[in-house]
């Protein structure tokens, strides 16, 4: 699935998605006016309506949860609707329309009275053209041409947003009851329009819709869950590294379960999984922060968008204390020594991408030198090293990829960094991401992802010690070599990119200049 993407030639918006294979045959042999919209042969493309590709973006989870409802239903084959399942259903459409326009009808009382009568044309077998020419002999097929020209396209949308795929007989029991129901609507309407806002009584005779999807609870698999939420998690902001954490994290738990079943995922079950879990040795602090709070957050967001009833994971919890810690965080001197030495003496192979090279020659001195986030480093682009105030400066940016906090930052260069070739390195370059490339997405998160993965690789080969993280060290290293040599510690946070540890200190902010001084102060590295 791509998210938004564009196609050729086009200047909007789309969502993308291979039909899976075992629905293409299916979806071959509908006909036409019952195929849904945006379903080629191998393809589903759907347009967002949208040149914005932030809007594109909020969008896309609309639309993905819309197409596995398709798919789902395409999967189950045709199911039959009940008499009650139909009246709910027309229910559905009847409310949405009453209610949708009860405050504003928009249109007189004179023609929601002529939209009433065209609907009873209908039912008597006068409305469309080859019905009002006589071209039919027989009533009841002048009957079906009319409620087929004036309802089917309606009734079609509708299943096709509950996500159902019914046979041929219950189709025609929902055209007949819309007929019906929308004359019903259209006086009601009519009246609205003229002043008269009396109880509607006629909204009372429609049973609650329990047809297939439709509970809130009923019919979803947790795959689907997780498409959807993730594309919704990425367009309001959250750090695609995260998403795909959680994602990660909530198919685990999907394969540990044996099945896919929204429906059958209960408290207990989360929690056997969680104990389960904790037997094998993983820390109660990553099952607590990120197994379950993956699972929390993602059935929390489908009970507000109303794939679920209830969050069966708001209660589960791992009793333990954390990790032990068997020696310090930071890197010691003789360790980032080794680190930087070893990235001195990187150099590429015709099988490495250069942009990869790079990123393994200069993001574990950059890390070193400013504290930030490996990942901060990896999607840094050649416009954001800039000449100010005297000084070299990177700005870390969510334009450039995902921040953390969201917010950019300015890090002084180190005079060690521009001595060892960094700003030669980057006058160099070409435009664009120094040590990434950009995807068909437009973003470079993918390359970036895989950037990340082969600069804690040489890391470990050079720090094998398990007990101290390849990436996330040097934020512990800066902080404590700042900290050694009697540096600020408002100043180091404002560069490490550290929330403020009371409210008053969140009103002072650390100027550039401020952050220069610092970082000409802060101590080399040795023995290089």
């Amino acid at each position: 699935m791509t998210c938004p993407t564009k196609l050729k030639g086009s200047d909007r918006w789309y969502y993308r998605r291979k039909i899976p294979a075992d629905l293409r045959h299916i979806v071959a042999a509908l006909p036409r006016a019952r195929k849904p919209a945006g379903w080629g042969a191998t393809h589903i493309k759907v347009s967002l309506g949208t040149a914005d590709r932030e809007a594109a973006k909020a969008k896309c989870a609309e639309v993905a949860a819309a197409v596995e409802r398709q798919i789902e239903a395409l999967r189950k084959g045709p199911t039959p609707l009940t008499p009650k399942q139909v009246a709910g259903l027309s229910g559905l459409v009847y409310r949405a329309f009453t209610e949708g326009l009860e405050e504003d009808p928009v249109i007189a009382a004179e023609q929601w009275r002529a939209i009433a009568e065209a609907n009873r044309d209908a039912r008597l077998g006068q409305y469309g053209l080859g019905a009002q020419l006589g071209i039919f002999d027989d009533h009841a097929d002048r009957r079906e041409f009319s409620l087929e020209s004036r309802f089917g396209k309606m009734v079609d949308a509708v299943l096709l947003r509950e996500g159902i795929v019914t046979d041929d007989t219950s189709r025609w029991r929902l055209i007949e009851a819309l007929s019906r129901d929308l004359t019903e609507a259209a006086e009601k309407l009519a009246r609205n329009a003229d002043g008269d806002y009396a109880p509607d009584a006629y909204a009372t005779r429609f049973p609650t819709w329990e047809g297939p999807d439709a509970k809130p609870d009923a019919g979803r698999s947790i795959s689907a869950l997780v498409e959807a939420w993730q594309v919704a998690a990425v367009a309001r902001g959250v750090r695609p590294r995260t998403a795909k954490r959680w994602q990660a994290a909530v198919l685990r738990f999907t394969k540990a379960l044996g099945h896919d079943d929204l429906r059958r995922v209960t408290p207990a079950a989360v929690q056997r999984w969680a104990n389960e879990r904790s037997s094998s040795g993983i820390s109660a602090k990553t099952i607590n922060d990120t197994d379950l709070a993956a699972l929390r957050a993602m059935f929390a967001w489908g009970k507000r968008a109303g794939w679920l009833g209830t969050n069966p994971a708001e209660e589960a919890w791992i009793e333990g204390r954390g990790k032990p810690e068997v020696r310090e965080r930071y890197f010691t001197p003789d360790e980032a020594a080794a680190i930087l030495r070893a990235a001195l003496a990187v150099t590429g192979t015709d099988r490495e991408d250069p942009k990869t090279t790079a990123a393994k020659r200069w993001v574990p001195w950059l890390c070193a030198y400013s504290g930030a986030r490996v990942m901060e480093m990896v999607q840094l682009r050649k416009q954001d090293v800039r000449r100010e105030d005297g000084a070299w400066v990177i700005r870390l940016t969510p334009e450039a990829g995902g921040i953390k906090t969201n917010q950019f930052r300015d890090v002084p260069v180190h005079q060690h960094l521009i001595e060892v070739g960094f700003i030669d390195f980057v006058k160099a370059a070409e435009d664009g991401h120094l040590f990434c490339r950009r995807g068909a997405d437009g973003t470079a998160t993918g390359s970036a992802e895989g950037v990340y993965s082969r600069i804690r690789e040489a890391v470990r080969e050079v720090v094998p010690d398990p007990a101290v993280q390849p990436s996330h060290a040097w934020r512990y290293t800066f902080k404590t070599r700042g900290s050694e040599a009697g540096l600020d510690e408002v100043k180091l946070d404002a560069i490490c990119g550290h929330a403020a540890v009371t409210q008053g200190r969140k009103y002072t902010r650390v100027t550039l200049k401020a952050r220069i001084e610092l970082m000409e102060k802060f101590p080399r590295y040795g023995a290089l």
